[in-house]
This record gives C-alpha cells, structure tokens and sequence, in this order.
C-alpha cells in the first residue's frame, strides 16, 4: 500500500478517535455547518424547481412559435410602438402565401369576458378568437369533444372550445359538451374541452382561456379594426432561427417597408421571457448563495477555532509522536482528515434535514397541483458534500500546518 495512502487511512483513524473524545464540543461547532448547508440546499432545490417548472411552461408554449405584434414585449417604448399600424387577418393570409419555413400561421384577437352558465360565474376570462392555424400554432390538444370545423370559422358560428380549468370550475367536470354559457352577454354553445398543459403561468394558458372563432369574436365585441397578433409556428425547431428571419423578412415586405426603415412590428418569442427569467434567477442565486455563504464562513470559523484549540490540547501527543518519527505530513494529514470528518458529518446531517424538510414541503405545504416543486437533486447532494469537505480542508488547514511545523522538543516541554 502507498504510504500517503495509509498516512490518510491513519489520520482518518485518529481524527474519529479525537470527535468521539469531545462528542458535544464537535456537535456544536458542526451546528454552523449544519444551518448553512440546509439554507444552501433548500434554497437550491427551490430555485432549480421553479426554473425547471418555467422552461417547462414557455417550452409547452412554444419556443419554435413567433409572435408579430404592434409592441416588441420587451420594449419600453411603448408611446411610439402605439402608433404603428394595426396587424390585419389580410396580413396573416399575404404571410401564409409567401412563407416557406413556416408549419402554420394564424391570426387571433385577446378579449375579457365574464362566463356564466346557470349559477356558475368566473370573472376576467381571457377569450382567445382563433383561426385555422390555431390549433397547430398554439399546441392545443382536445381532450373532450372537438375543435372548430372550417365552416365554423368561416361562417363566425357562435361556439367555444373551454381550457380544463374552465371546464372545472363551470361544470365542476360534467359533460359540457352542447352546453350553452353567456361570455359578457354574448351565447355560445360548447363544442369541445382543451387538455390540461398546467405550468408556471396560470391565467396565461390555454387552461384558462376560452376559445372562439376570430370573427365570432370581433362579431360579439366589436373593434372591427383591432390590431391581431400573428402566430408563425417553425417547420422545424431546429431551424427555427431562419423562420424569425423570414417572417420579418417577409413582414418588410407586407408593410412595403424600405431598406433603411425600421421595423413597424415587432416579432417575439417564448425565449425572451426564459433569457429574463434566467437572469433574474442569476442575480438571485448570487444574492441567495452570498447570504447563505456567511452561515457557512461563521460555521467554518467555529472549525478553525476547535481545530486550533485541539492542536494546543494535544501539543505534548504530537511533539512524541515527532520524537519517535512521525512525519509533518502525517501530522498534517491527521489534522486535516479531523476538520474534513467534522464538516463531512455535518454536511451530511445538513443535506438529511434538507431533504427530509422539502419531502415535507412538496407533500403538506405545496399543494398537489403545484407547479412549483423543490427539487432535490443528486448533484444537489454532491455539491453539498462537496462544500463540506471544501469548508474543513480550508478551515483545518492552517491549524493542521501549524500543528506539523511544532518543534518537537518545544512541544515535549509543553504544559
């Protein structure tokens, strides 16, 4: 056996000798290490989920879809885009004819409603006025009865597919199929129920629009003249980079726009909303990982401290264990390995309390329907251990270095 391999083993050895001799002193200062490892964890886990919950949500929307629109989302201009010219179905149709990247495109309107069917009401419903590309530019799936037929659409028949949280609560999940319920006043039969997506977003999904035939809508609600927003879905996600280009291309085009004008819409996308949700969750986890930090440096601190205290206790041991031989590094081995365990055990401990605390949280906090779940993760794991070993090398090591330079004859003559 290699002998840096058995000085470790030995060291190892002593260092578990040493934490049973002070079993309360080593608990408490692995209390630190103990606090700081939960928050670290905990705080992780939850930031993992919710991200991992919005990708999933943006991702259900969409992310090889586009959006031309009279606003660019992201933009504070929001006075000058105002005054751009309304995005019409006639644009829709000149983008269908001239696209050659594009799986669908659609046109569609956003209106507020209230629902009510007998007693039931909801308030403040998104109703979504849709087209023949909806169904393929939006993703909807139809878990109940069925989607608008082209005569339908064409003829603005008064009918509705509901989102499944619609369903739910108009219905509480009996059959609405051929129902009839007033939104704002206005009577539509039910043709069809979408299936549940869920995600991060609530209000903004299918889950909880109501979908109708475009000119159905602008029938009920007026605004002849509203501006719409264009739906481009790519033939391939993959090439989903030369559809933006096209569709603004082509959208120059439509509006006649010249070389050195700007763009008169604006094209945008699910990605947007993830590059600003994942810088926000940038400066978060900085933030959240600089407060929880300061737990551990104190819980660190507390390690060097013991480490310096247990070096000065055992000052005479290590000057005949340097009289008969022993080595620095097997000195310093043996005083690292003892800083290591200590902050081993307490990570350890840290990453069973935080487990056992999300477990809690995700069955009797969180309900079962979240979409925000904290995930505890293997790599979570790992890197909690990982901080541990790091924080007792980094803590021990000047106490351990300043244990195996001892003189020996000083620390035989110690007292």
């Amino acid at each position: 056996m290699p002998r840096f391999i058995q000085d470790t083993i030995e060291g190892i050895a002593m260092a578990r000798t040493a934490l049973r001799a002070n079993p309360l002193r080593s608990a408490l200062t692995m209390l630190g290490i103990i606090i700081g490892i939960v928050t670290v964890t905990l705080m992780s886990s939850f930031l993992t989920g919710i991200t991992e919950m919005f990708h999933y949500t943006t991702s259900s929307m969409g992310t090889d879809v586009y959006y031309i629109d009279k606003f660019n989302w992201m933009s504070q201009d929001w006075m000058t885009q105002k005054n751009r010219p309304a995005l019409t179905a006639q644009d829709a149709n000149l983008l269908r004819q001239k696209m050659t990247t594009a799986k669908a495109i659609s046109a569609t309107a956003m209106q507020d409603v209230n629902l009510k069917y007998k007693t039931n009401e909801l308030d403040d419903i998104t109703a979504a006025g849709a087209d023949a590309g909806y169904e393929i530019t939006s993703s909807v799936e139809i878990d109940q009865g069925r989607f608008f037929a082209t005569e339908e659409l064409a003829s603005a028949r008064p009918v509705c597919v509901i989102g499944h949280n619609i369903w739910v609560q108009l219905f509480h999940k009996s059959n609405p199929i051929g129902k009839s319920i007033r939104a704002s006043g206005y009577s539509l039969e039910v043709i069809g129920v979408a299936k549940e997506v869920g995600g991060l977003f609530g209000d903004f999904g299918i889950d909880n629009h109501i979908l109708m035939p475009l000119q159905t809508l602008i029938n009920a609600y007026g605004e002849p003249d509203r501006s719409l927003t264009l739906q481009v879905k790519a033939k391939d996600v993959l090439d989903k980079d030369n559809t933006k280009a096209e569709a603004e291309y082509q959208m120059r085009m439509v509006r006649h726009l010249k070389p050195g004008d700007k763009d008169n819409f604006g094209i945008n996308s699910m990605d947007q909303f993830n590059q600003v949700f994942d810088g926000i969750t940038s400066v978060l986890t900085a933030v959240g990982l600089t407060i929880t930090g300061l737990s551990l440096l104190v819980g660190g601190i507390g390690i060097m401290n013991i480490m310096f205290v247990s070096v000065k206790e055992r000052t005479r041991e290590i000057g005949i264990r340097k009289a008969i031989g022993a080595r620095r590094r097997v000195i310093l081995t043996q005083f690292l390995s003892e800083a290591s365990m200590l902050c081993l055990i307490a990570g350890s401990l840290g990453l069973l309390i935080a487990y056992s605390a999300s477990v809690y949280i995700n069955h009797n906090v969180l309900d079962a329907d979240s979409n925000v779940h904290l995930h505890f993760s293997l790599a979570l794991i790992f890197m909690g251990l990982g901080l541990s070993v790091a924080i007792g090398v980094a803590s021990g090591i000047l106490p351990a270095w300043r244990a195996s330079k001892l003189d020996p004859v000083d620390a035989l003559r110690y007292e």
